[in-house]
């Protein structure tokens, strides 16, 4: 049997297990993956900004749940549903940013999606996105070092000479 097989035969088990016992849990990872994919798409067919605004909603009504426990929540529920790598679910950051920016919106939480360039030590140019509440980085493992190039929601445009002051530093 080969191994894409197995791994989808043991994804498919966690997820009618994921079902049975905790159907809240699974009806927001299945939710989260539909927004993954319609993003996906989206950025293939518009520009990034119009990508973000087609996903994001409405700031909503607080949760009484406390703010950092809905942030690790949502953190670790997209995670998960980005590191099943099946069709466009795969863990990358300007997608998790997004989909979190959504979720935590509707959970009454003000985020920013924010889109960094760094120039590496050897010379290589990488990108990193991230969320940000109150300017604050949230749900990183380290604050990002990187130099702005855009942030969501913005009325600012994207300038491209960002890039080739970042190569020339």
């Amino acid at each position: 049997m080969s191994k894409e097989l197995t791994n989808g035969a043991r994804q498919v088990a966690r997820a009618g297990r994921k079902f049975l016992l905790e159907p809240g849990a699974a009806f927001l990872m299945c939710r989260m993956a539909f927004w993954v994919t319609v993003f996906s798409v989206a950025v293939r067919l518009a520009p990034l900004p119009r990508a973000l605004q087609l996903i994001s909603t409405s700031l909503r009504r607080r949760s009484e749940e406390p703010e950092k426990s809905v942030q690790d929540r949502l953190g670790r529920t997209i995670d998960r549903v980005l590191a099943t790598r099946l069709l466009t679910l795969e863990p990358i950051c300007w997608k998790r940013a997004a989909i979190l920016h959504r979720y935590l919106s509707l959970n009454g939480i003000a985020t920013r999606v924010v889109f960094g360039l760094s120039n590496g030590t050897d010379g290589a140019i990488s990108g990193h996105a991230w969320l940000e509440t109150n300017g604050i980085p949230i749900l990183e493992f380290e604050v990002p070092e990187y130099t702005r190039t855009y942030s969501f929601p913005s009325n600012e445009l994207f300038d491209p000479r960002l890039i080739l002051r970042l190569h020339e530093e």
